[in-house]
């Protein structure tokens, strides 16, 4: 699939459709890029959390759920489609959107996928940054 990047911090292994932050930024489109990506994380976790605080079926201590893929998926669109109802109709939230626990896992990385990662990385912050 190569029609979508996810966004990760530091604590994710680069992957080529993971994008994370450059370690040590050696220019300026380096810093660009981890700027771009920090603001645009902060966004998507925004969102999460309010989305979390909304329907607590999808808030489970530890990052996972205690269905099956199939059955989580379902929920998430069901709860996305009623978000958004919500949101059109100015709903408030019953609870704080903030997120109190941070399942940060941290997967190792395999060489290959590192490597196409980086190559992926690079590609993108010329293309972009530069």
């Amino acid at each position: 699939m190569k029609g979508f990047l996810f966004l990760g911090d530091s604590g994710y292994p680069l992957e080529p459709n993971l994008m994370v932050p450059v370690g040590q930024p050696a220019n300026a489109a380096e810093g660009r890029y981890n700027t771009s990506l920090k603001k645009t994380r902060v966004v998507v976790e925004q969102i999460i959390g309010i989305w979390k605080a909304r329907f607590k079926c999808v808030h489970q201590k530890g990052g996972t759920l205690s269905y099956t893929p199939l059955k989580c998926g379902k929920m998430a669109a069901a709860t996305f489609l009623l978000h958004n109802y919500c949101r059109r109709r100015n709903i408030p939230l019953l609870d704080d959107p903030e997120d109190p626990d941070d399942p940060n896992p941290a997967p190792a990385a395999a060489g290959a996928r590192l490597a196409a990662g980086q190559a992926r990385r690079r590609q993108m912050i010329q293309e972009y940054f530069s």
